[in-house]
């Protein structure tokens, strides 16, 4: 059965979607390293090889499990898995806050170790260009400045503010920031993984909001 095919029917969506629902339950709830094909194929009542039939590899599994991962967390954000531009103008008003949401998201990832754990894993098989972790990197990095900077320009509009940086530089920053301190927490997780991201978002978010008052 080619990739195309594979979700062509509707039991073969519906289980499809099961097994990703359980191997993010799993990998949650009992950590990436503990989290085998074997206990996957249990959950959902199917052997090892009948999971592997509606996936190319347990690597293209675990890249759609972050996928499903994503699409979750932007949908809870925006209301949309996919959301385009003209959503996020709807949400973005002068009451909006990106340091409550940086700190909410966070929150969520610390606990769920084991999806973070697999996000890190998956990123370093992205190096190499024939692993499908190296497309879900490519794309998820496109998507995730183009959203972000978007915010941030939108963000910064609303206040009255002109960006020094441009959009696309900002949402680099965050990237390499809210990454970066995934490993920090993965390699000591006495580290206070929301509190240094709300920190540095406060930060960003003045910076954002810029000077509103006219200097005297």
């Amino acid at each position: 059965m080619s990739k195309g095919s594979r979700g062509s029917y509707p039991k073969g969506i519906a289980k499809r979607k099961e097994i990703l629902d359980s191997a993010l339950h799993i990998i949650a709830e009992d950590g990436f390293n503990h989290t085998t094909l074997a206990k996957i194929s249990q959950a959902v009542g199917i052997s090892e090889a009948g999971v592997l039939h509606y996936f190319h590899s347990l690597d293209d599994l675990l890249v759609e499990v972050l996928r499903e991962r994503d699409m979750q967390d932007v949908d809870t954000f925006s209301g949309a898995p996919v959301p385009s531009t003209e959503i996020l103008d709807t949400i973005i008003d002068e009451d909006w806050d990106p340091v409550k949401i940086v700190s909410d998201l966070t929150k969520k990832n610390m606990m769920t170790p084991g999806l973070v754990e697999l996000y890190a894993h998956m990123s370093v098989k992205a190096s190499d260009p024939g692993n499908p972790a190296h497309a879900y990197f490519t794309e998820r990095g496109s998507f995730e400045r183009k959203f972000v900077g978007h915010l941030v320009e939108r963000y910064s509009q609303l206040h009255g503010n002109s960006l020094s940086a441009s959009p696309e530089h900002v949402a680099r920053i965050i990237q390499a920031l809210l990454d970066g301190l995934q490993i920090q927490w993965l390699l000591d997780n006495s580290v206070d993984m929301e509190a240094v991201a709300t920190e540095a978002f406060s930060m960003l978010n003045v910076s954002l909001k810029g000077n509103t008052q006219e200097e005297q």
